[in-house]
């Protein structure tokens, strides 16, 4: 057609006055035509006009003072405004969907999904369970809008789901990487997310990230607890990782050196919760018919341990 064949000429001029340093006045012209071949320069052509004048120059700031006393610091990670409104399952399904009609890359699914994260908060265990049921599905891209919610969810009811949706098996290795690293950022874990946990910690095919998960969680919440070794959650976990030290950390073979090195790191992750395994920690150090790997790490373990434990009287003094 005619219109594939259109040529177009434009041009633009602009005149610009400085004084003292400023731009006050700027006055512009654009020129464009139109034209087809076949009309050998003639053709359609549109002229604009601009003008931008500087009227007055403000010196004062602009902004009201603010009293410090209504002034607070807080952190920017997903804050907002509490609300007395109750969320059911239904809405929060319900939101889940128009998650999944949002294009990804959208401000309107970054907003839906910090309301999902916030209104699964507000969710009863119960209540989760039945959204999960209900709501476990995948949108068109492959994408679950609530397995990568729940991770930021971050409450006791959250982390329980997290943990019976692991056990169920029902989720792809990858996903459940994510949820075990997730539990080290938690920000405020109670006892009863660590007692959900043990069962998983204690099972045969218990993974890397489960145990340096797991620790990590429980060092965050000894070090918010004021008596953290009392509690029987904790002691559950401290004696799993003790029963697989052997009492001097002894291996017999690749497999047992290789999940020695690593319950031994999840000891150094765990800290002051560890505290009470020090003795044996340091009988795995000072055995000289121990792997000098395993030796090095169960010194390694001690690095979250407090100095009240005279760490200095139970490490080897040297060969």
């Amino acid at each position: 057609s005619q219109s594939e064949h259109q040529f177009l000429s434009s041009k633009l001029e602009c005149v610009q006055s400085i004084k003292d340093g400023v731009l006050a006045e700027a006055k512009c012209t654009e020129s464009n035509l139109v034209t087809l071949f076949s009309q050998k320069g003639n053709g359609a052509m549109t002229q604009t006009q601009s003008s931008l004048n500087l009227f007055q120059v403000e010196t004062e700031t602009l902004y009201k003072k603010v009293d410090s006393k209504n002034l607070y610091v807080t952190g920017m990670l997903y804050e907002r405004e509490e609300t007395e409104r109750e969320v059911t399952g239904g809405e929060v399904a319900e939101l889940m969907w128009k998650l999944c009609l949002a294009h990804s890359a959208s401000f309107e699914a970054a907003n839906l999904f910090m309301t999902l994260v916030f209104e699964l908060r507000r969710l009863s265990l119960g209540a989760l369970k039945a959204l999960w049921q209900r709501s476990s599905f995948k949108c068109r891209d492959n994408w679950q809008p609530l397995i990568d919610a729940l991770p930021s969810c971050a409450t006791e009811a959250c982390v329980v789901l997290m943990i019976e949706i692991i056990a169920s098996g029902e989720l792809e290795e990858d996903k459940v990487e994510y949820f075990f690293w997730s539990f080290a950022f938690l920000p405020k874990p109670t006892s009863g997310m660590i007692e959900s946990l043990v069962p998983l910690l204690k099972s045969p095919g218990a993974s890397q990230s489960c145990f340096l998960g797991v620790t990590a969680l429980l060092h965050r919440f000894c070090s918010a607890a004021t008596s953290c070794d009392g509690v029987p959650a904790v002691q559950d976990v401290i004696r799993t990782l003790g029963k697989f030290l052997g009492g001097n950390c002894a291996v017999q073979d690749s497999k047992q050196f290789n999940k020695m090195q690593l319950v031994l790191k999840a000891i150094g992750n765990a800290g002051l919760a560890a505290a009470s395994l020090a003795p044996v920690l340091s009988l795995c150090a000072s055995l000289k018919s121990n792997p000098i790997e395993i030796r090095l790490a169960a010194i390694q373990a001690f690095r979250r341990i407090p100095c009240s434990v005279r760490v200095s009287d139970l490490l080897p003094t040297g060969d």
